[in-house]
């Protein structure tokens, strides 16, 4: 889940990072001076379509940004600066710990810059001062700590996938997030839930797609969903949905997934694909225990991770089998 700019420097700040003063529109902003006046929209290159300005009359920037459908807008106080540079946090994909990504220089496809250098910090020791050594001389700042540790906290705390200030400005009174970026992983929300509610922001455990196909597909999380769509795909069959339990779904989830996937009439056959990290398969088996006697339609399930040998027994009392390769499992499904 992408967080707006005001949400995501709503917890940078409550995490010890410094951000400009400003404030929420909706309508009309009294305030006179020098502002910045931020479109509060879930998209990058804000800048470049004029949804960024900095200006002397706020109202007239808002009132022109409105026209491009924009109805939240987030005016801060215009800080002046001697130069920016660029800072986040995310996972390394290759030792899957947590990593801090810096450059001297910020701004606009800092991406693409061959000044950004990268620092693995494990989880098992976090941050240490060599660590801000190294990066506040590579970037050319000092007083970073407390942006870095809130940074690493985000993504070891927070779930978040990507932690970002781009661009971290330069004062006289220590760095300042002039924009900020946060993603958190959309399987981990159910552990967010007081987060979300600061913002208003409802916690949707789980997605549904109605695709048109006859082969119902439930899985937990986005990606993992998407592969077996297009295992099925791949395999000559059709599917007839997107269904995403997400992270942590219990019995009472899985159970009203499969009871809503088998109402589609389309539907003949069940995929279930689950592999649990934070999702237990003792819980998945038992949601479709108490629903298989109420959906009367065959269901292939394929079980791996926590608690999987209970899963696999809970299922097995009940007679269904519990696949160890979700290949195996849809291809039972199209043969049935």
């Amino acid at each position: 889940m992408k967080l707006y700019e005001w949400e995501a420097k709503h917890l940078l700040a409550s995490l010890g990072v410094r951000v400009p003063k400003g404030q929420l529109v909706k309508d009309k902003f009294e305030g006179k001076g020098r502002y910045v006046v931020k479109a509060q929209v879930l998209e990058g290159g804000r800048g470049k379509r004029g949804l960024v300005r900095a200006t002397d009359d706020p109202q007239s920037a808002i009132d022109e940004m409105r026209k491009s459908g924009v109805d939240l807008f987030l005016v801060e106080e215009y800080v002046p600066h001697d130069r920016e540079a660029y800072i986040s946090a995310l996972l390394d994909r290759e030792t899957g710990e947590p990593m801090i990504a810096v450059s001297p220089v910020g701004g606009v496809d800092v991406e693409s810059m061959a000044q950004v250098r990268t620092f693995v910090i494990p989880m098992e020791r976090g941050v240490r001062g060599y660590d801000l050594i190294k990066i506040e001389r590579h970037i050319g700042i000092k007083g970073v700590g407390d942006v870095v540790n809130a940074l690493y906290k985000l993504v070891t705390e927070y779930d978040a996938e990507l932690a970002e200030i781009n661009p971290l400005a330069v004062t006289p009174e220590g760095p300042i997030a002039l924009d900020a970026k946060v993603i958190i992983d959309d399987n981990a929300l159910f552990r967010h839930q007081d987060l979300l509610s600061k913002f208003n922001r409802a916690y949707k455990p789980e997605s549904y797609v109605d695709l048109g196909g006859d082969i119902g597909i439930i899985s937990n999380g986005a990606g993992l969903t998407m592969a077996t769509m297009d295992m099925v795909k791949l395999m000559g069959g059709e599917p007839a949905d997107f269904f995403d339990v997400g992270g942590g779904a219990d019995r009472a989830r899985v159970k009203e997934a499969l009871l809503r996937v088998a109402s589609n009439p389309r539907v003949k056959r069940i995929v279930i694909n689950i592999f649990g990290g934070i999702t237990r398969c003792d819980e998945v088996a038992r949601g479709i225990v108490e629903a298989i006697d109420v959906i009367k339609k065959p269901v292939f399930v394929r079980l791996s991770g926590v608690n999987e040998e209970e899963g696999r027994k809970i299922l097995a009392e009940k007679g269904i089998e519990a696949y160890s390769r979700a290949i195996d499992a849809i291809g039972d499904a199209l043969r049935s």
